[in-house]
């Protein structure tokens, strides 16, 4: 495999440069390409960021609407579903869009990673307040996600967002379907006394943020770097919020204003969001690199694009993720204009495109052959074994 150690970043709309030093960093990845010419940009991309040069702009409005329908009508559900006695058909029907909307709420954490600096500020704060803290998932917890599109970082050990579950026994993502019972618990320790102990300690408090800050991770090998343009005020404020946040039901039901059903409850509606998430993860890539450095291309023809069942798809990989080829091509650019973007380069671009062979049917498509892959690996595995167990 050929190495890229430039840690070179996928272009914005903006700023894709066909300049030789950008043309230097352009190289092939471990997933089999087709053939490029050398050294120069592929036309297929020129085509691409002319065909959507003008979605780049996000719009406030929608991204106000979505976030605060989703997360309103989401507390809503959850409102009843933590009020309604035993278990009843209302019941469950109120926890299903609970645990969707609020798990579409939480994904907005996505866009607030990729937002251009000074844009949305107020939204930031608000997805904060309303969502980040109330989820024990404030902002800074998925900062980790540059990583993920860094090509010095993608697929290896730097990247806290993937595992090669595709080259794996299948036991390894029923391993991380497992941790989604246990993590909820680690984020409530976490809060719960880490954070208080930190502000006391100063080296515990560089150790929680930079190995015990990313959530929502794969990866735990993965370090979360802190530079000197990391906002540390901004995030102690946070920790702090998230360390009464866990206190309050603690104290509730210790003076008898709260049931301990209710932590129990909220524990089940944590998990299932976490599940959301992990098969969310799932559908996003072949997940076959093995801490290898890949490129930009390669990240490309790693990456899965979901483009039919749009109802199903969007409540599985909501806010346009289903598009995850396109994202990667084009990190900046707004959820909401991946739809039209996609359309504009499938029509756009030629039907042998390395985009065009990121398509796949269905989730349901995507789960089974990651499946597959997992099981012929174990086979591999086993066969390769074999002799010497001989």
């Amino acid at each position: 495999m050929e190495k890229i150690g430039s840690g070179f970043v996928p272009p914005t709309i903006e700023s894709l440069s066909e300049d030789s030093a950008n043309q230097r960093k352009l190289r092939f990845g471990s997933i089999r390409m087709s053939s490029l010419p050398h050294p120069n940009v592929p036309n297929w991309l020129k085509e691409a960021k002319a065909a959507i040069k003008d979605l780049g702009a996000q719009n406030a409005k929608i991204y106000w609407a979505d976030f605060l329908l989703s997360i309103g009508v989401g507390y809503t559900f959850a409102f009843f579903f933590f009020q309604l006695p035993g278990l009843s058909i209302t019941r469950i029907a109120c926890f299903i869009p609970a645990a969707f909307l609020i798990f579409r709420a939480s994904s907005f954490a996505h866009e607030i990673v990729h937002l251009p600096p000074g844009e949305l500020k107020a939204f930031r704060v608000v997805w904060d307040l309303l969502c980040g803290v109330f989820l024990l998932f404030p902002s800074f917890a998925y900062s980790h996600h540059l990583d993920h599109h860094r090509c010095d970082s993608y697929g290896t050990d730097r990247d806290g967002e993937y595992l090669p579950f595709g080259s794996e026994p299948p036991t390894t993502i029923l391993y991380f379907f497992m941790m989604t019972l246990v993590w909820p618990l680690l984020v409530i320790v976490r809060f719960l006394i880490l954070t208080p102990l930190s502000f006391l300690y100063p080296p515990l408090r560089r150790w929680l943020l930079t190995r015990f800050s990313s959530f929502g991770i794969a990866n735990f090998r993965h370090t979360l770097a802190i530079t000197p343009a990391t906002p540390l005020r901004y995030w102690a404020f946070l920790d702090f919020a998230c360390f009464a946040r866990t206190w309050t039901p603690v104290v509730l039901v210790t003076m008898g204003k709260m049931e301990w059903t209710r932590i129990a409850l909220m524990y089940l509606m944590a998990v299932t969001i976490l599940t959301l998430n992990f098969v969310r993860t799932l559908c996003l890539h072949m997940y076959i690199n093995r801490n290898e450095e890949m490129s930009y291309f390669g990240q490309l023809r790693d990456s899965i694009t979901l483009p039919n069942n749009v109802m199903i798809a969007e409540w599985f990989i909501p806010l346009g993720l289903r598009y995850h080829a396109l994202h990667h091509m084009f990190p900046q650019l707004p959820y909401h204009a991946l739809g039209e973007a996609h359309r504009r380069l499938m029509a756009t671009l030629p039907a042998g495109s390395d985009y065009h062979g990121t398509v796949r049917p269905s989730i349901w498509f995507v789960l089974c052959q990651l499946f597959k892959n997992s099981w012929a690996s174990k086979q591999a595995e086993v066969r390769n074994a074999a002799p010497g167990d001989a």
